[in-house]
């Protein structure tokens, strides 16, 4: 029986055309391309990887695609720090996730989008402040530098 079930560059054609916004090449090579794997990519690197996919597409067009899809709320980034910016898939498209950096060794690790959930509704309950960790990195030392 075949799957049904959309993989997300569907789901991203699909969600632009209910928007009534344009699907291009370059927005369906980027979100192929962060799909396609668990590296943290930053813009310039998703861009050549978007090239090697779809020849012809030239990276500013790439750039323009990250920041459309961002909009969308299909793609978001996280800073990094020294380590910089990088891109991965949003919203249902991807498993929700926080990010954490070493600050001795600079090497990010994905943990799970509910750690800090506890935080967010203490926050949210004695200040009324909504905790958006995700655009970020949390910093701190890894197992590895603190022994």
């Amino acid at each position: 029986m075949p799957s049904t079930a959309k993989g997300p560059a569907e789901v991203t054609a699909q969600r632009l055309r209910e928007r009534g916004e344009r699907v291009t090449p370059a927005r369906l090579a980027v979100v192929e391309v962060l799909a396609g794997t668990d590296e943290h990519l930053s813009a310039e690197q998703i861009g050549e990887r978007a090239e090697q996919l779809r020849p012809g597409i030239h990276r500013a067009t790439v750039y323009r695609a990250l920041d459309a899809l961002g909009e969308f709320g299909l793609v978001t980034h996280v800073h990094l720090g020294r380590a910089g910016t990088t891109y991965h898939l949003a919203g249902d498209l991807a498993p929700r996730h926080l990010h954490l950096r070493c600050s001795e060794c600079g090497t990010v690790l994905d943990v799970a989008g509910d750690i800090l959930d506890p935080v967010r509704r203490k926050l949210l309950r004695e200040l009324g402040f909504h905790l958006a960790p995700e655009q970020v990195a949390l910093v701190g030392l890894c197992k590895d530098c603190s022994s």
